[in-house]
């Protein structure tokens, strides 16, 4: 009896690299099974009381494959980002901005005026400094572009281009600065995309504290500082606002910003406040048994323009003060350099013995926070932010470490609203788990039978390929953090159906050989060699639409196509060299008949 051969270098080779495969998928799809670290039973040492916990927490890796909202429950939210009031505040400041600086020259402007269209007018004195003027104006924004001028108004219509691309800047911000949150809040694997021109949906996998994610996303977080003006006293101001309400119809118990402002423009239009000037509200916070709830609400007169903006902040830190002796917390600021120049020359005007009452506005979303009296001019770039006193300690505490949170994070360019909100059950996700997993294994039991009634032994052979495919494929996702969805699920699914496909086309050209004349060996390393250019045609078609889903597609297309993709790259690697590999072993050392 002859001796049989021995396998060939190559095949040892491709064995070893196999082998490496198997520890690499067993050892990355592992953790995923064993659940989430932080939902282990310990001991007092912190220990994982299970014996394959332990196993798990010291010899596997800590990366799993994370659940998504449909699997895992959580929250979603669509936000409307209101990105038109953002480049009309935008013209604003740019104008207030030209304003200043021309009138450091020796040239006066008077008011000016900002339409919905985006377009503006502005009031100068003298004709012949429009020309400079139009020059400052360009070099504050591209927003504006000169129309002409009728009398003492120079008109100005909206740079269309300019504002398109500028309203994209805007959402793109916005999304990096919702991401910037939640990064701080701490939910892993969040889903933001943009939906429409203004709209941004935001999925938050877990999340259980439904009301605070609201505020995190829906706090605008938009800080400015403004001097407060003494033109009207204090005392009138709610005498106007009251006038304001009576011809506007407005109810006295509606304070929102809008609202006031609204009645501001009301005042200013009626020559009853200065064109520069605008009312903003204190709250003050009950006392006792109506801690926390807002009692009354001051007003204040202050510039209608902000000259320093949130965005020039570099650090906002959460600190506990006892001022008066009395505890409190606060928001500690830090300006970045041009903020700093910016707040120093704001407090120096405070301080001037012409500006009494010598007050700086601190405005976060409309209301005004605090208005701290400036004794001389603060040039060291810091600032702070008291929280109300009426609140108790632990909301206190609350309210500054999510301002410092959101100021960290940066300011939303525009103001959010949330405009629809779906929270999805961890019941409904695990019976969305239990929908999937039985869909694969009754997938993957018709799989298995067909191949082998059809191709037997070569059958069995696909089938044990088809498990290793999935195998990488979980552990794929889970060296790289991917986030498995319901629809990633059927991608998985679909993927097991091409991987035994692969193997169809092999069988049948190991079979075509056969029917040629071929002896068994020959036809085997035939239908391998032949059927590889095949494969990888097929693989890459498939690759490519893959491919165009991820790019055009939406998140949940997105997560199917990732799935899909990362399932032929293993597929191609399990449906021709493992089952090559397993093949010609059992064609050269086993006396097998038949095989394909």
């Amino acid at each position: 009896m002859q001796d049989k051969m021995p396998m060939p270098p190559v095949w040892w080779i491709k064995s070893i690299i196999i082998l490496c495969a198997l520890i690499f998928g067993v050892l990355y799809t592992l953790p995923t099974f064993f659940g989430n670290p932080s939902e282990w039973q310990r001991d007092a040492n912190g220990v994982p009381v299970k014996w394959h916990d332990r196993i798990a927490e010291n010899f596997l890796p800590s990366s799993r494959v994370n659940l998504g909202l449909d699997l895992k429950g959580g929250l979603s939210l669509t936000l409307n980002v209101e990105v038109e009031k953002a480049v009309q505040d935008s013209i604003i400041r740019a104008i207030t901005r030209a304003k200043e600086t021309i009138l450091n020259e020796g040239i006066k402007t008077g008011s000016f005026k900002v339409n919905e269209d985006l377009s503006a007018t502005v009031e100068i004195e003298n004709l012949a400094q429009v020309q400079a003027f139009q020059k400052r104006i360009n070099e504050q924004t591209l927003l504006l572009l000169y129309e002409k001028t009728i009398g003492n108004t120079l008109y100005f219509r909206a740079n269309k281009t300019y504002v398109a691309d500028f309203e994209k800047q805007l959402m793109q911000q916005a999304i990096n600065t919702i991401r910037n949150r939640i990064d701080q809040f701490g939910v892993s694997e969040p889903n933001i995309f943009q939906a429409g021109n203004t709209r941004i949906v935001v999925e938050l996998p877990g999340m259980s504290d439904t009301q605070r994610a609201k505020q995190l996303l829906g706090n605008t977080a938009q800080l400015d500082f403004r001097l407060v003006l003494n033109s009207i006293t204090q005392e009138q101001l709610p005498v106007l606002l009251s006038e304001a309400r009576k011809s506007l119809k407005i109810s006295e118990d509606d304070t929102l910003p809008t609202t006031i402002e609204t009645l501001s423009q009301w005042l200013r239009d009626n020559n009853k406040l200065p064109k520069n000037a605008t009312i903003i509200l204190k709250r003050v916070y009950g006392q006792g048994a109506q801690a926390g709830k807002v009692i009354s609400n001051f007003p204040y007169l202050v510039e209608s323009h902000a000259k320093l903006t949130g965005d020039l902040i570099e650090d906002a830190q959460s600190v506990q003060t006892a001022e008066n002796y009395i505890p409190q917390y606060s928001v500690s600021l830090k300006f970045k350099p041009q903020g700093a120049k910016l707040f120093g020359e704001i407090t120096t005007q405070a301080a001037d013995p012409k500006n009494a009452p010598h007050e700086v506005a601190i405005i976060l979303d409309g209301n005004l926070q605090s208005a701290p009296y400036v004794k001389a001019p603060i040039t060291g770039g810091n600032a702070s932010i008291t929280m109300g006193s009426g609140i108790n300690m632990a909301e206190q505490m609350k309210q500054a470490q999510d301002l410092a949170l959101v100021l960290r994070a940066g300011a939303l360019p525009a103001s959010v609203k949330v405009v629809e909100e779906r929270q999805i059950g961890p019941t409904e996700g695990a019976q969305n788990i239990h929908a999937g997993v039985i869909s694969t294994i009754v997938a993957a039991i018709l799989v298995v039978v067909v191949m082998l009634i059809i191709y037997g032994l070569s059958g069995l052979v696909a089938n044990v390929a088809m498990v290793f495919n999935v195998l990488l494929i979980l552990a794929f996702m889970a060296l790289f953090g991917a986030t498995l969805t319901l629809p990633g699920i059927a991608s998985i699914v679909l993927t097991m159906a091409i991987a035994v496909d692969g193997n169809v086309v092999i069988n049948e050209r190991i079979r075509e050989e056969i029917r040629s004349g071929f002896n068994q060996k020959q036809a085997f390393y035939k239908g391998y060699t032949t059927s590889f250019r095949t494969l990888i045609d097929a693989h890459i078609t498939s690759a490519v639409a893959g491919i165009v889903l991820m790019i055009y597609g939406n998140p949940t297309v997105k997560g199917f196509a990732v799935t899909l993709l990362c399932g032929i790259v293993c597929t191609l690697f399990t449906s021709y060299y493992v089952t090559e590999v397993i093949g010609q072993w059992l064609v050269e050392r086993t006396k097998i008949k038949r095989f394909g």
